[in-house]
Parts: structure tokens; sequence; C-alpha cells
């Protein structure tokens, strides 16, 4: 992935230092938990480095020492929210496969609950995200998770259907990925109504697209 970037870009955006001991790993998920926390305070605002280590407890030259700047702080946000996704997705493979529509039905649901609160919880990182999806450096980032997530979905249909070909599960659990992000983006940007009766029309959007190649009843 990181061969996809740019070098000015990698030398701007990347941590400077990777944590290798336990203590080194807890003052980065200090300084990430405190930018997480502003971040969802104040909005589309970013926080500043010296906001960020303050709610921290650390000095800002111990920030420094393992981001470069405030945008990779929130790299570094994105990346684990991104992160987040397959793990979420992978638990509908772990249980018995349904064996009927209104099983899948409610497996579905489970899924939302569980991503809706990824979303709605990081909803100020929102930015950050639509950013490296139109920045052709950064764009390499999402696409290594997207391939991840669209690998899950299509496994996903496939544990439910063992017949259903490769190259339509695939392309099934693309426009599940794509639809679904884009409608809670939408969301994201309204009210919580809003954003709640969207993530009902995705529900509606997904099981209209993939039922009839379930074979369920």
């Amino acid at each position: 992935m990181k061969r996809n970037l740019s070098r000015e870009t990698r030398i701007a955006l990347e941590p400077r230092k990777q944590p290798r001991q336990q203590r080194s790993s807890k003052v980065v998920d200090r300084i990430l938990d405190a930018a997480l926390t502003l971040t969802r305070e104040q909005g589309t605002k970013a926080p500043t480095t010296l906001a960020i280590a303050q709610h921290a407890g650390l000095s800002v030259g111990s920030v420094y020492q393992y981001f470069p700047n405030k945008e990779a702080i929130l790299l570094d946000l994105a990346r684990r929210w991104l992160s987040s996704f397959p793990e979420v997705i992978a638990r509908r493979i772990e249980v018995a496969p349904p064996t009927n529509r209104e099983e899948f039905r409610q497996e579905v649901r489970k899924l939302f609950i569980d991503t809706s609160r990824l979303y709605l919880d990081n909803a100020s990182l929102m930015p950050v995200i639509e950013a490296i999806s139109g920045n052709a450096d950064l764009r390499p980032i999402q696409n290594e998770y997207d391939d991840q997530i669209v690998a899950l979905y299509a496994a996903w249909l496939q544990h439910v259907n063992p017949a259903l070909e490769d190259k339509v599960a695939t392309r099934l659990g693309l426009l599940m990925m794509e639809v679904g992000h884009a409608c809670r983006l939408v969301g994201l940007k309204r009210d919580r109504k809003t954003y709640d009766l969207i993530e009902d029309d995705v529900e509606v959007m997904w099981l209209a697209l993939v039922n009839p190649y379930l074979n369920l009843d």
C-alpha cells in the first residue's frame, strides 16, 4: 500500500515513529483517543496539535515524536475506522447460515446496527474519509480496506448460498459496500431521523439486490 503513495505524501502524513514497546503504544493510543474526542466535540473543525497534546496530557514535542502534524493523526484515526469494518462483517460468516429470507433479513439488521454505530460514533471523521477518496495519493489507503470489505461481503453471500459464482458474489459485494457507504454519508449530513430513514432504505435496497441470488424461501 505505501508504495502506491507519492514520496511527498508519505513524508507529510506517515507517523514519524512506529511504537515498538507497550509504553509507546499507550502513548499513541492516548494521542489518538484525545484527537477522536476533540473531533467529536468540535465537529468538522480539526483540533490543533496543541489541543490534542493538552487533552492527552502530553507535551507537543511528545506528539511530534510520533506524528508530523495533525493531518497525520486524523489519517491514522481514519485508518483505524476503516479497519474496524472487516471484523464486523466477518461475524456474519461465523454464524450458521440463514435458512429463509426472514432469518437473512435479521442478519442484515444485526450488521446494520453494528456498522451504524461505527458511522455515528465517528461522524466527525467523515470529512477525512471523503478527502482520502478524492485524493489520488491517499486513495490506495481506502482501496486496501475496500477490497477486504468487498471480499467479505462476497464470502458472506456465498456462506448463505455456496452455489453463488465468485464473480457474481464479488459484484454484489461491491454494490453493497458502495451503496451503503454513499447513502450513510448523505444521512450523516442531515439529522438523525433522516439518517435512520436512509438506513432503512439501504436495507430495503440490499435485500432487493441480493435475495434473488440466495435461494431462500
